[in-house]
């Protein structure tokens, strides 16, 4: 079945507006022709019904013109006038089935595509706007410690010797505290680049966890947290960088550590799936809210919002997740059954392994 195109349309009605001319004019000349005498008489009458079918049938043409061409034409204009000033809600709803009906179709996705843009353009630059803000508190109030406790070890306010000790361990910590946020801002602007480099190759993540654990079991210990570890004992091998993940699993540890009180047990599980490798870090301890769910991967986001001073950067998770996405892995969050589960989720794609 050809397909009924606009182009075919209008030659169509430009051959029925011609046949219409003609057979009105036949129709005239039927009633005009004298035979016998072989002479055309036309009277007023017979001009006025002439002129009244070449008017209907203009009219009848224009009409379909109107509705068919111009009045397509006239809402394709107004919907791009309506994006020229930056408003992509307009859609077309143009009832037709030629070429306007084509037009309509990639328009309203065009649309649709632009207004979606526009809407994530609008997040980012919100969340670059609140990134900068809380950057800014978070900076400041340490450098504010440690200007005050500076300004008063300057002037002499602190007589006893303990007391200027105590100040300087919190100069030295609050300097530590901005140094570390520096280097979280610093290393996911570099995740965040599309050029940075990934130097993932084979390696055993059962041992790299292991080692991990290792490092910070002490911390766990002091905290009187209890770990559990399910780890396979065979190597599960598959294609990471070795510096990248074995900061997303200490990101993981350290924010169990920080946001549960003492008690509280954690288990750090490996699994392996076949096609995916899956880390998880487990706890039953505050919980994470539908509310903080929603927003906990966001920049500055921290576990306890009423915990500003703990040392914590509210980068961690960004990073992990800048991580994980790099590796073209996952970050999921679980925080049901009354347990809070962060997992890192590797696939293994062509990779051999």
């Amino acid at each position: 079945m050809k397909k009924n195109t606009l182009f075919r349309r209008l030659v169509k009605t430009h051959i029925f507006f011609a046949c219409t001319l003609v057979m009105s004019l036949v129709v005239l000349l039927t009633f005009a022709i004298d035979t016998e005498r072989e002479t055309i008489e036309i009277g007023v009458s017979e001009l006025l019904l002439l002129l009244f079918m070449f008017g209907a049938n203009i009219t009848v043409y224009s009409l379909w013109t109107a509705k068919r061409i111009t009045g397509p034409l006239e809402q394709i204009a107004g919907a791009m006038g309506e994006m020229g000033q930056g408003r992509y809600e307009e859609r077309l709803a143009i009832q037709a089935t030629d070429e306007f009906a084509l037009v309509e179709k990639y328009f309203n996705k065009m649309a649709e595509s632009l207004q979606q843009a526009e809407t994530e353009n609008r997040k980012l630059q919100e969340s670059k706007r609140r990134m900068l803000v809380d950057l800014s508190h978070d900076l400041k109030t340490p450098i504010t410690s440690i200007q005050g406790y500076a300004k008063a070890l300057q002037l002499g306010l602190f007589d006893d010797e303990a007391d200027r000790m105590k100040a300087l361990q919190l100069i030295y910590n609050k300097s530590i505290q901005v140094a570390a946020l520096i280097d979280d801002i610093f290393e996911l602007s570099k995740l965040d680049s599309p050029d940075f480099p990934l130097r993932a190759a084979p390696g055993d993540l059962a041992e790299l966890l292991r080692e991990t654990v290792a490092d910070g079991y002490d911390q766990f210990e002091k905290r009187g947290f209890a770990l559990n570890l399910d780890i396979p004992t065979r190597p599960v091998t598959v294609k990471y960088e070795a510096g990248l993940i074995r900061r997303a699993i200490s990101n993981l540890l350290s924010n169990a550590l920080r946001y549960n009180p003492p008690g509280t047990e954690v288990t750090v599980r490996l699994t392996d799936a076949g096609p995916a490798v899956k880390l998880a870090v487990i706890d039953n301890g505050v919980g994470i809210s539908d509310a903080l769910k929603a927003v906990i991967f966001d920049p500055f986001v921290r576990g306890d919002s009423s915990r500003q001073g703990d040392g914590g950067t509210g980068l961690g998770l960004s990073i992990t997740k800048q991580i994980m996405e790099r590796h073209g892995g996952e970050l999921r969050l679980d925080n049901g059954n009354g347990q809070t589960s962060f997992e890192l989720v590797l696939y293994r794609r062509d990779q051999g392994a």
